[in-house]
């Protein structure tokens, strides 16, 4: 399987090095695991096919030209630093490749500003996009064909995947990961990753309906949810807030998710207590009563059947990762 990534003088290399790591990482867990999946073939391509310096100053070596875009099985475009304009000045020809590889059928992946490099074109014209936010105003005036959605991180329409930001772009490759190997395998590379991408129950969660869904009676829903992690669960307020009938709102929710919306709820009170345990001293019993658990052995089960370890081994992996990346860190200063 190859992944071609889009690089030019302003790419962010994170929305490269990222990417493969972690794809890289599952891969070889698979293998050790003896489970089946794609081997990954990295290609950074650019316009010369000799290599690029990006932001930060790091070189880049090439392992082929933008006119290459065509042969690969997926397309990643990195975020650019600053104002994107210069780029789509510069390069019209990258971006006629862009739109000749979706025109294809080949997936592509934008993150931040690197989505302008395909609204330039007109290909994402009537299709739903996102874009780093600081950028909503400006990509709404230049490109009002596009569906922008300002209040999704994550969005998906026809085989183009679209991320506000590097952090959801993550959350967009341990989707894929999970597509293409499995749950278990996403596990672990979340557990390992969780310190470097520093996530945040702020953002839509692609395994929570932040992916592939544009209904916006379901992103309030979600949204609504999200405040009240701590309150009892009740489909008939929310069926309230939202404007729809219990049923209806049950119906069109498991559609946009894949999950009822008391699964949803309770998936997300999980996700938080994982962010609890990695930032916070509270206790078990302390974060279980602040999300609502009025039994924490309920908790914990709950929290070892999603996670695969118990709260504790869980603080106690992610805490010595952290510990161990700032004693390295700190040994040379």
């Amino acid at each position: 399987m190859i992944i071609g990534f889009v690089t030019l003088p302003r790419t962010l290399a994170t929305g490269i090095t990222l990417p493969c790591e972690m794809l890289q990482a599952a891969s070889q867990l698979a293998r050790a695991r003896h489970r089946s999946g794609p081997t990954p073939v990295f290609r950074v391509l650019t316009q010369d096919g000799l290599g690029e310096q990006v932001a930060g100053g790091l070189h880049l070596r090439a392992q082929g030209r933008w006119t290459d875009l065509k042969v690969c099985d997926h397309i990643v475009v990195p975020p650019l630093w600053g104002n994107p304009l210069p780029m789509l000045n510069r390069y019209p020809d990258l971006i006629a490749e862009l739109a000749q590889a979706v025109r294809q059928g080949i997936p592509v992946v934008a993150t931040g500003t690197g989505v302008c490099l395909l609204a330039e074109s007109g290909i994402l014209d009537q299709r739903v996009a996102t874009t780093h936010w600081y950028y909503f105003s400006r990509f709404a005036q230049r490109y009002p064909d596009v569906l922008l959605r300002p209040r999704q991180s994550i969005t998906w329409d026809r085989d183009i995947y679209c991320a506000g930001s590097v952090n959801a772009l993550t959350d967009l490759v341990l989707y894929f990961i999970r597509t293409w190997y499995d749950e278990d395998i996403m596990g672990v590379i979340e557990r390992h990753f969780s310190h470097e991408v520093s996530r945040t129950l702020s953002q839509p969660y692609y395994r929570l309906g932040g992916l592939q869904h544009d209904d916006e009676d379901i992103v309030a829903a979600q949204a609504w949810l999200l405040e009240r992690l701590d309150q009892p669960f009740s489909l008939t307020e929310l069926s309230r807030v939202v404007g729809l009938t219990p049923r209806t709102l049950s119906r069109r929710f498991v559609q946009a998710t894949g999950e009822s919306p008391k699964q949803y709820w309770l998936q997300l009170r999980l996700l938080r207590a994982e962010e609890m345990l990695r930032e916070t001293n509270l206790s078990i019993q302390e974060i279980s009563s602040l999300l609502g658990f009025s039994d924490p052995s309920y908790f914990i089960r709950l929290f070892r059947q999603r996670a695969g370890i118990t709260p504790n081994d869980y603080r106690r992996v992610t805490r010595a990762k952290q510990f161990s990346v700032h004693s390295r860190s700190g040994a040379g200063s």
